[in-house]
């Protein structure tokens, strides 16, 4: 499905993936210039659910909020996802980002603090990362910040009881294609090994 802001990919399997941030969009309560792209995480996203047959959503157009921040009443995108979490009774969801600059490790996995479900499965997530050409990469696990901020995965989790976690993905990786398919097919053989 097909909408101005986003597009939704259909699937079979109880897990939802999402590209927030792959086109411009404004953060809040920061300054009001519009946040870079974080590029190929839409294409990504695209990839793994095509190899595993998962629900999947990314932005696709540039638009003057913050998917992933912006409360649910002004946030068509968040909107969306808890209506696919609820209509199609996803198990788990996965948020995919490209990682800052200057950031000490190569993929960060942050869990909802509270939540234990997403911390177990954010350690199953980072066992499986570690392989192909991704061996020997840092995978680091973090609880997103206690603050008044709500996150797609905090949301997810905290509103709906769905274990969720946030993927930070290092330029590096995103931009090499050999490494890109390496995290791609990582996360796939995951998702087909856990979803038969």
């Amino acid at each position: 499905m097909k909408t101005t802001q986003f597009q939704i990919l259909e699937g079979k399997k109880p897990i939802l993936f999402s590209a927030p941030h792959a086109c411009l969009h404004k953060r809040p309560k920061l300054s009001t210039a519009y946040r870079q792209a974080e590029q190929f995480t839409d294409e990504i996203v695209k990839e793994i659910c095509r190899l595993t047959n998962s629900w999947g959503i990314y932005l696709s157009s540039e638009i003057k909020y913050d998917p992933n921040y912006n409360e649910i009443e002004r946030n068509e995108y968040k909107k969306s996802v808890q209506e696919i979490c609820k209509r199609e009774r996803i198990e788990q969801f996965i948020d995919i980002h490209g990682m800052a600059l200057g950031s000490d490790y190569d993929l960060g996995i942050y869990y909802p603090t509270r939540f234990l479900r997403s911390r177990s499965f954010a350690q199953q997530v980072r066992e499986k990362m570690d392989c192909g050409k991704l061996y020997g990469i840092s995978v680091t696990l973090l609880r997103f910040l206690d603050n008044d901020e709500e996150t797609l995965g905090e949301f997810v989790s905290g509103k709906m009881g769905i274990p969720s976690v946030q993927i930070e993905i290092a330029r590096y990786i995103r931009e090499d294609e050999v490494l890109r398919k390496s995290f791609v097919e990582n996360m796939s053989n995951f998702i087909n090994e856990r979803f038969v």
